[in-house]
This record gives C-alpha cells, structure tokens and sequence, in this order.
C-alpha cells in the first residue's frame, strides 16, 4: 500500500486489517518491511500488524535534507495520525529501535506499549574501534594516490557494512545516527517496554541487560545464539518472543 505522509510517498502493509488492537513494526537501516513479512503473517491473527518502510529504504522517499533521528520520529507520528493509530504497541529493529525509544519518550500517550529488538539506542564506541578509526584518519592521505573509492573500501574493514552498502544521502543521516545517543533520557520512559536481544550480538553488544535495569517497567528476553540479524537467523525463536509478549500485553 502507499499514502503521502507530510509530502513523502510511503510504502507500507497491513496484516489482518479488521483487528482493533494494532503493533506498528519498524525495520533496521539498509532493510525494509518486505523482511518483516514472513514474521509478521506468523504472529497473532488477533493483531492488526502494520509494517511500514522507514524513509529511503524500500519503497519510501527520502526525507527531505539531510534528517536525524528527530525527523524520523517525527515522520513516523504523522505516519501514525494519517492511518489514525492510537494506543498502539511500536517495535523496531535497531535503528528502528532508536527511533521506537524516542517516539516513546516524546509521544507516550500514543502508545500502549514498545518492544525493541537489538535497539541501537547507546552510542558508544569500544576502544577496539576507536583505535581502528584513528588508524583510518592517520592512513587516509595514502589513498589520494589509489584508484577512486579505495578509501570508501577500506571504511568497510573498520566501520559497519551499513554504510559501505548506503547510497549518499544514507551515508550523511548514518553519520548523524550514530552519534545520537538515548542513553541519558532511559529512566525517563514512561510506556511499558520489552527488551528482544541476542546473546551473540556484537554489533551493539551487552546492552540488553543494560536498557533493562535503566528502563522502568521493562523486560528482557534473550535470545540464545542469536546475532544482530536476529529476524533472519532466528527467526523462530522471535516470533515465539513477540507472541509471548503480544499475549500478556493484549491478555
């Protein structure tokens, strides 16, 4: 489906229109809903599941400029007053989990509930990165005299395959993204939350038991051997999760 939300075309799909009860799924940078869709046909038949593709991925515009996690939330709130959301639950995975948490801590009376999945929501590099950067700054007059792109391949061994697979525009909000950090503003959530988090998550790793002792009212759900992708690699063990926590907040 597809409607205009404040001047941008934007794609999204609906599953089990007629339920009253609604979870609105956000995806992660680089992916889109159609990866949600095998998921989300797996979940309650009770649910209204809605799964909308985020700003310049799937088959969304961009945002207009060069936006930051403000202007997605924000995005995502008018998406919601165009299809008259209310007291919905909001998921996201990762950098749909950082715009989920700042929806929740500046529009709380929207929502019933949030659940994040693997969130990208503490920003802080390990010191294992931060070394590899410096290297990249103290190495980069080097590549003036290799082919054209060699440099943009060498981001690929220290920074995120994200943004090496980014167009431009993605690569200037990613580099906003990545510095917006939801740390300080945790103890301030005010809408019931549940934390999904794989064990073997080295992207942003060893933060699952962190977010569920600085929010209120949360719960973490571990998912045993599960990385980053945990929609692609454990898709199962999600499903039974979301289920779980759809049944005891819709009891």
């Amino acid at each position: 489906m597809q409607t205009v939300v404040d001047g941008v075309l934007t794609n999204y799909e609906v599953i089990n229109p007629n339920q009253k009860n609604i979870l609105l799924i956000l995806h992660g940078w680089g992916s889109s809903l159609k990866f949600w869709i095998p998921i989300a046909k797996q979940l309650s038949r009770d649910l209204r599941i809605i799964l909308l593709d985020l700003p310049s991925f799937g088959s969304t515009a961009p945002l207009p400029n060069d936006p930051n996690i403000p202007e997605y939330t924000l995005f995502v709130k008018a998406f919601a007053k165009k299809l008259k959301l209310s007291h919905f639950t909001l998921a996201g995975h990762s950098f749909g989990g950082q715009v989920t948490l700042d929806y929740a801590l500046k529009f709380p009376n929207d929502l019933k509930s949030i659940i994040l999945i693997s969130p990208a929501v503490v920003r802080e590099r390990s010191k294992s990165a931060k070394l590899k950067i410096l290297l990249a700054k103290v190495l980069r007059p080097l590549f003036s005299i290799l082919p054209k792109h060699s440099f943009e391949r060498f981001l690929g061994w220290y920074t995120p395959r994200d943004y090496s697979n980014s167009t431009e525009y993605q690569r200037r909000v990613l580099q906003k993204i990545v510095v917006y950090d939801l740390k300080p503003f945790l103890n301030q959530v005010k809408v019931p939350t549940d934390i999904i988090w794989g064990s073997e998550d080295f992207v942003i790793p060893y933060m699952g038991k962190f977010l569920a002792e600085s929010i209120p009212d949360s719960h973490l759900h571990v998912i045993y051997g599960a990385n980053h992708l945990i929609y692609l690699t454990h898709s199962k063990k999600l499903i039974e999760n979301l289920n779980q926590i759809v049944d005891r907040l819709y009891a």
